[in-house]
């Protein structure tokens, strides 16, 4: 169910597959909406989005600051740093089809509210186990936002305009995550005066983004007949589990969520052991995520369906070595690695988005469930890679050997990129 109001439309054939048996469906002709309105939903996609990835990224920057003051270690760190994807894991799949019963209003709603919740907890933390706890509770609303609104632009824009839709919304955390970085030792914490305060600070612009969502948001309620036309859990991953690259394109980009969270998340720190300040190393470590921007919005436009596997394989490479290279240089060569790192890596995620929802056998109707298993496979590793990192660090005393790790990971995908098939 789209989000907008019908208004406008025009007359197109479609030819529709069951992807779960196979069958043939229909083939005539039918009303497709151009809601004008469709715009202004993409907007409040994208503030949904920035806010999403302002409070996702607002740990990092805030790392040091907090590892001295609750006296953890780099592995506890490195836990908390993860632990704000690890409930994607078992609540991506679920949330997917939850969307389709209840609504994309109202799920992205209540995501909002639990990560805006999240902010504000983090404030009260007094040792790894609060603090851990209350990072936590970002994931348990992140994946109804995550999946929620790639399913908003699967059901609300089509064809190359679908591409262009997901670079747009998908700049919104691009530009929420390197606001984060960037100005949270540089401006907000100097004004808010403590760390707690800074996420007590972002935790109340989540709530009036909730504000904006619900207020400008139109969607009826489900019907009953809508909810019985949807498949079971159950039978959504019984019948998608055969379609292997929709396995393949969640394994590849699992590397993506290994290296954002694993290597971006300890950005920052990496930046300050080579004699940045923290305010200097915020700033240094938002480049990749703004270079990024340029990536995310135009590449996934200027990809066609069927041939963006030279593009994904492309990103594997050059984003391995270019982490190496981060961790192993200074001055022009940092500068230089970063700037390719993020306009690499920015470009990633709304690829393999796109290539998921032009898979045949998905479309806007399959697109919830199987964006599900894309988040719940990626946030398996997302989750395990600000760990590794720590544990590693703690017991070599550099960055060094896990940034490496990290790297031939990635560069592994490429095989899998090779036995891709987009149609």
């Amino acid at each position: 169910m789209s989000l907008v109001q019908d208004h406008t439309f025009y007359i197109e054939r479609i030819t529709s597959v069951n992807p779960l048996d196979g069958a043939l469906l229909m083939e005539n002709e039918v009303e497709v909406t151009r809601d004008p309105y469709r715009w202004v939903i993409l907007a409040l996609a994208w503030l949904a989005y920035f806010e999403f990835g302002l409070l996702l990224s607002s740990v990092p920057p805030l790392a040091t600051a907090i590892t001295v003051d609750l006296s953890l270690t780099f592995s506890q760190m490195g836990l908390v740093l993860g632990s704000v994807i690890l409930m994607y894991v078992p609540f991506a799949i679920p949330t997917g089809v939850l969307i389709d019963r209840v609504g994309q209003r109202t799920t992205i709603a209540a995501g909002l509210i639990l990560i805006s919740s999240s902010a504000v907890l983090r404030s009260f933390a007094i040792n790894f186990e609060t603090l851990f706890l209350t990072v936590l509770i970002f994931g348990m609303g992140g994946p109804t936002i995550s999946v929620g609104l790639a399913k908003v632009v699967a059901s609300t824009f089509s064809g190359r305009e679908r591409g262009l839709a997901s670079g747009i919304y998908m700049s919104g955390a691009a530009i929420g995550s390197g606001t984060a970085l960037a100005l949270t030792n540089a401006i907000i914490m100097p004004i808010v005066g403590t760390w707690r305060n800074t996420f007590t600070f972002y935790g109340i612009l989540g709530f009036l983004t909730v504000a904006a969502w619900i207020l400008l948001v139109k969607q009826p309620p489900p019907s009953s007949e809508d909810i019985m036309e949807i498949p079971s859990l159950g039978t959504m991953l019984r019948g998608l589990i055969r379609f292997k690259n929709v396995w393949l394109v969640a394994i590849i980009g699992s590397s993506g969520f290994l290296i954002f969270y694993g290597f971006g998340n300890w950005l920052p720190t990496m930046l300050e052991t080579k004699g940045f300040t923290p305010v200097d190393a915020g700033l240094l470590a938002s480049l990749p995520t703004w270079i990024g921007l340029i990536a995310t919005i135009i590449i996934p436009g200027l990809t066609k369906a069927g041939s963006r596997r030279p593009v994904i394989i492309g990103i594997l490479l050059f984003q391995g070595i270019s982490i190496v290279v981060v961790e192993l240089t200074t001055g022009v060569f940092l500068i230089a690695s970063l700037a390719i790192y993020g306009l690499i890596s920015g470009a990633m995620m709304p690829i393999l988005l796109v290539v998921l929802m032009d898979l045949p056998d998905i479309g806007a109707e399959y697109t919830g469930v199987a964006s599900g298993i894309y988040f719940s496979t990626g946030a398996a590793c997302g989750f395990i890679g600000p760990p590794i990192v720590g544990y590693l660090t703690d017991m070599t005393g550099t960055f060094l050997p896990a940034v490496i790790l990290l790297a031939l990971v990635m560069e592994a995908m490429i095989a899998l990129t090779l036995v891709l098939k987009e149609k």
